[in-house]
């Protein structure tokens, strides 16, 4: 096993309320199992650290996929210092990404996040993550081990070059091992270019440990390694004392017009005729709630979500987009009148109402096929109407009277078809087939 001294390490990177609200926001972030092996074969074995736990504590997980671009995040079980080795060919992983920020390389005592740039769309590449314990004494002491080498994985960037775009979508699991591992088996034998966690990945983030449970290391499986992980908020997932700390954990989406870049979970993913959007919607009670303390401010939130949206439906990678299906949690539609919107003090939201009154019209307009939703923790399909465009399907949750669904798509040729799976049942619960946008709508 090479070593390498730390002087070897160098870096390879080259005025409304609306805008006070975007000016103070805090950033924060927003695949698919290459296998179903469980994590203790996943990387070189190692001793535990002091923590009882081990060096490399997680498969990489793979994120914010982009045609240029991908971020690498894994856990550590002591304070360690990271890298990516990679290249477009197994054996020859010939360049490294250092998750440099502010000249300094990356470092943390529970996750590393390594972002990929200068990359070729449609390309597949290879890479494997390098993990060193690197604990610090004091500002000019250190104690540093030797590198601990992952497995090689590959990964296809992002691009509309494909003839053909798969997706599988999973929600509302709230950290239960069980459901995950029977997720995550169902997601090996599906394949699909992208997984979508639609929400509720926890009941609350409490600590790091359950962060790294929830979401890296699902059911004990190695997740996204070769297929990427795209993150969707769910109301519990910003409760607890941590949930401001899972930045560390979803790293957030860069946006283009400078009036966007607070919104770092949402997220635009072109991959072959399809295009894939996230929204938030944020928590299921107003913002006045006496729950949240005055901590929330989850209204003016979703209202400059209206504005990037309507900015990426007409943005040329969208708007070239055959078929355009958006992800949130919490339903943006409801056939019942008497149904809690989230504005009211009283009980908690079954649809979004201010979400639907502002995302909803834009989404018809753009001819938007389907919108998939989660939080109810019980399938249901709203067909399209002559007033609205798309279907919404939401995907069920564990619970005694809950569906363990997983919804999975694949856009090819003239038609999207989408497919709900009901894990407890074994049976398909619904399959539709949308036809693709008019050309008209698209752009030159």
């Amino acid at each position: 096993m090479k070593t390498e001294n730390l002087s070897q390490i160098t870096s390879n990177r080259k005025p409304t309320d609306r805008r006070r609200f975007l000016e103070v926001l805090t950033l924060s972030g927003a695949g698919l199992l290459t296998a179903p092996h469980l994590i203790a074969g996943e990387e070189n074995s190692q001793e535990p650290a002091s923590s009882g736990l081990p060096l490399v504590d997680s498969p990489p997980v793979l994120q914010r996929p982009t045609e240029t671009g991908i971020t690498v995040v894994w856990a550590v079980g002591q304070p360690a210092a990271g890298r990516v080795e990679f290249g477009t060919a197994k054996d020859a992983l010939i360049r490294t990404a250092y998750g440099d920020v502010f000249g300094q390389n990356s470092h943390h005592d529970r996750f590393l996040r390594i972002e990929i740039e200068g990359l070729k769309s449609n390309t597949r590449y290879f890479y494997r993550t390098v993990t060193r314990p690197f604990k610090f004494i004091n500002a000019y002491n250190f104690e540093q081990g030797e590198p601990v080498y992952g497995d090689v994985f590959s990964f296809e960037t992002a691009g509309a070059k494909k003839t053909a775009a798969t997706f599988s979508v999973i929600n509302d699991t709230h950290n239960h091992q069980d459901t995950l591992e029977m997720l995550t088996r169902r997601l090996s034998q599906l394949g699909s270019d992208y997984t979508v966690m639609n929400g509720d990945l926890v009941n609350s983030f409490d600590n790091a440990d359950q962060a790294v449970e929830a979401a890296l290391r699902p059911g004990g499986a190695a997740f996204a390694t070769g297929r990427p992980m795209l993150f969707v908020p769910g109301n519990h997932d910003y409760r607890g004392a941590w949930a401001r700390n899972t930045g560390l954990l979803f790293p957030e989406w860069r946006q283009d017009h400078p009036d966007d870049r607070a919104l770092g979970r949402n997220f635009v993913v072109r991959t072959g005729p399809l295009a894939m959007i996230g929204l938030d919607t944020g928590e299921d009670k107003p913002d006045i709630h006496p729950a949240w303390g005055g901590l929330a401010r989850f209204e003016p939130y979703r209202a400059a979500q209206r504005d990037w949206l309507e900015r990426v439906l007409n943005s040329q990678e969208v708007a070239t987009a055959p078929f355009v299906v958006a992800f949130c949690h919490i339903p943006i539609f409801t056939d019942n009148p008497d149904d809690n919107g989230g504005d009211s003090l009283e009980g908690y939201a079954l649809f979004q109402r201010q979400a639907g009154n502002l995302w909803g019209p834009l989404l018809s307009k753009h001819g938007v096929q389907s919108v998939i939703v989660a939080h109810m923790h019980r399938f249901k399909y709203d067909a399209p109407t002559p007033g609205r465009t798309w279907a919404q399907i939401c995907g069920g949750g564990p619970g005694p009277n809950g569906d363990i669904t997983v919804i999975h798509g694949r856009a090819e040729g003239n038609s999207l078809e989408i497919v709900v799976d009901d894990l407890h049942s074994a049976k398909e619960l619904g399959r539709w087939t949308f036809s693709a946008r008019k050309l008209s709508r698209r752009r030159k």
